[in-house]
């Protein structure tokens, strides 16, 4: 399914290149898998959520309202995807 010339997949390869440059550089050994949890495992917290939302935004040429910016949004690659799906 193609969203705004990307696909589901190429969604998906953004967001997990993006969250290992900028927020997994120095955790080489972990393998980001879809359902890898981000923040319990953290990888992302309050500020870098922040920080991802922005590139998001950016990226894909939306706006996340004040109550998207929810942990359930942003727990799994799977849910960050959903997330991007739905907003485009």
């Amino acid at each position: 399914m193609a969203i705004n010339n990307y696909t589901d997949s190429q969604i998906e390869q953004i967001i997990k290149d993006h969250i290992v440059q900028k927020f997994m550089y120095n955790q080489p050994h972990v393998n980001l898998d879809n359902d890898l949890p981000l923040i319990a495992e953290g990888i992302i917290d309050s500020m870098s959520l922040f920080k991802l939302a922005g590139f998001l935004e950016e990226k894909f040429g939306f706006t996340l309202n004040p109550d998207e910016f929810v942990t359930d949004n942003f727990a799994t690659v799977n849910a960050v995807k959903s997330l991007v799906v739905k907003k485009m």
